[in-house]
């Protein structure tokens, strides 16, 4: 007996017989909800279609009866695994289901389409999210706190005092300070570009400090900079023809947003829900929308 079970053949024979025994058995218990197939001409036309979409040409007559055949074939094979239930439990089939409503939700999100009043009203309620930049126009002296170390806050405070004298206009800045591989003048270059090169905690620095003068020390993630501010462009809020397509964008997604979230709150309201209680949290019971929590006795 023992030679004739390690057999694979016997094996695989004797499993395929029990499956067979079990299919019958669920399947004489399990009638589906309907017996009747019908294969209209919309259906037929869109597995034409198909066909031609893949192979670009109409299917001939013996492929199209294939296609026929092979609709009915899974017809049959979907709806009685409906009526046998493997549908449920089944991660993936929810997760695709759960994905098939959620299109639906986002067809009638699509469906919107805003007024210029809206887009506007959006725009004013968001316009710090699409303001214009900052723009600043500046002159910068090059302090090389590694090499110089205590002494170049001393030094740039020396060089500072004799910028501000009368007489400090004309000399050449150019000349002054440590080398440093950026430019020394800048001209309205945007906030983002000046964070880029010199480091958050400048930007902001430059943004306290006023024109016309020399000013600083002013700290980089290089060292320490005197500063002289020719011109601030201060950032505006943009016009909306000027934004257009970024406010557009920006609105489709929250209103997709809040109308994914409208259509599953009107679904949830039709359900009781309750879930069971844990050793770590009480029982909670959820109906129309509201939320009742009540201790259970462990």
């Amino acid at each position: 007996m023992r030679k004739i079970f390690k057999e694979p053949l016997l094996v695989f024979l004797l499993l395929g017989g029990a499956m067979f025994l079990l299919f019958q058995q669920v399947s004489n218990n399990v009638i589906p909800d309907s017996a009747e197939i019908i294969v209209t001409e919309g259906r037929i036309e869109a597995l034409s279609l198909g066909f031609a979409k893949v192979w670009q040409r109409t299917p001939s007559a013996e492929e199209m009866d294939h296609l026929i055949q092979n609709y009915i074939r899974e017809e049959i094979l979907y709806r009685e695994a409906l009526a046998m239930g493997l549908d449920r439990d089944d991660p993936i089939v929810r997760r695709r289901m759960r994905q098939k409503m959620e299109f639906i939700s986002e067809d009638i999100a699509k469906s919107n389409v805003p007024e210029e009043k809206e887009l506007q009203a959006y725009l004013t309620t968001h316009k710090s999210e699409y303001r214009l930049p900052t723009q600043f126009s500046f002159r910068q002296i090059y302090f090389n706190s590694s090499e110089r170390g205590q002494a170049a806050h001393t030094d740039a405070m020396t060089l500072l005092a004799t910028l501000q004298k009368p007489a400090g206009k004309d000399i050449d800045v150019e000349t002054l300070g440590d080398s440093l591989m950026l430019k020394q003048t800048f001209r309205r270059a945007p906030e983002r570009d000046i964070a880029r090169d010199l480091g958050t905690q400048f930007l902001q620095s430059l943004r306290n400090l006023p024109t016309g003068s020399w000013q600083g020390p002013v700290q980089s993630g290089f060292g320490l900079h005197l500063v002289y501010i020719d011109e601030r462009i201060d950032g505006e809020a943009p016009a909306l023809k000027d934004v257009h397509e970024a406010v557009l964008r920006d609105w489709s997604s929250v209103k997709r947003k809040q109308t994914n979230e409208a259509f599953y709150e009107a679904l949830r309201s039709r359900y009781t829900v309750t879930v069971e209680a844990t050793p770590n949290r009480t029982k909670t019971s959820e109906s129309a929308g509201k939320v009742s929590v009540a201790a259970v006795s462990q």
